[in-house]
């Protein structure tokens, strides 16, 4: 799984790119393909459901063991609540990793290979949002603890803001701002006590690691 997880960031990386809105040519692209599956405009309500927001994470950079817990658990709702469709997503993450020579211009093709997807990445969203309610966790909380457990555990995704990119095509905008990221690492790094922290998880996560990189 780590392997397929490397493997896959040139293309995570492209549409890490694309959901940045850097040019006009992909946000038009973007715009063009959302549009296809306008379902993708519910998740800025989704996500408004939200009953923790911010979060200021530590100078430190280190984890707390409740914090990987709270992250496992988080997944593990994701994963039961997606049930059967989990391998669907695997499969669907392990073709991007083998597609070979893509460029920007596969933009539109790559998303639309996800759009039989659409629900059931919707419906996971709303899960998710459900568990960090649950957990008193805020989405910003999640998504430092995600990044900083995968850079300890050494796997690299791209954080893909889908509720950004569906706020800015409603809003008729190309945002400057990012709206992905790679995260995680290529290798453990980070603070070592938060390396240590994870290790005992580490197939866990990396079999999970298809979630991050879906932004779940």
């Amino acid at each position: 799984m780590k392997k397929v997880v490397i493997g896959c960031l040139g293309v995570l990386l492209i549409c890490g790119i694309a959901a940045a809105g850097i040019g006009y040519y992909v946000y038009r692209q973007a715009r063009s393909t959302f549009a296809a599956f306008a379902e993708l405009g519910q998740v800025p309500d989704i996500e408004r459901a939200l009953q923790v927001r911010g979060y200021t994470p530590p100078a430190s950079g280190e984890l707390t063991e409740r914090q990987v817990e709270q992250l496992l658990e988080v997944q593990t709702r994701l994963r039961e609540r997606i049930g059967a469709k989990f391998a669907e997503f695997q499969t669907r993450y392990k073709a991007l990793a083998e597609k070979q020579a893509a460029d920007i211009g596969d933009l539109p093709a790559l998303l639309n290979a996800y759009r039989d997807l659409a629900a059931g990445w919707l419906d996971a969203k709303r899960g998710q949002v459900e568990a960090l309610n649950t957990l008193g966790l805020s989405l910003e909380e999640y998504r430092w603890v995600r990044e900083e457990v995968y850079r300890a555990v050494g796997v690299p995704y791209v954080d893909f803001d889908i509720g950004a990119i569906a706020e800015d095509i409603r809003r008729g905008v190309s945002s400057n701002d990012a709206r992905g990221q790679l995260r995680g690492s290529p290798g453990p790094s980070g603070p070592a006590s938060n390396q240590k922290l994870v290790e005992r998880f580490k197939k866990q996560l990396e079999e999970n690691a298809v979630l991050a990189s879906f932004g779940l």
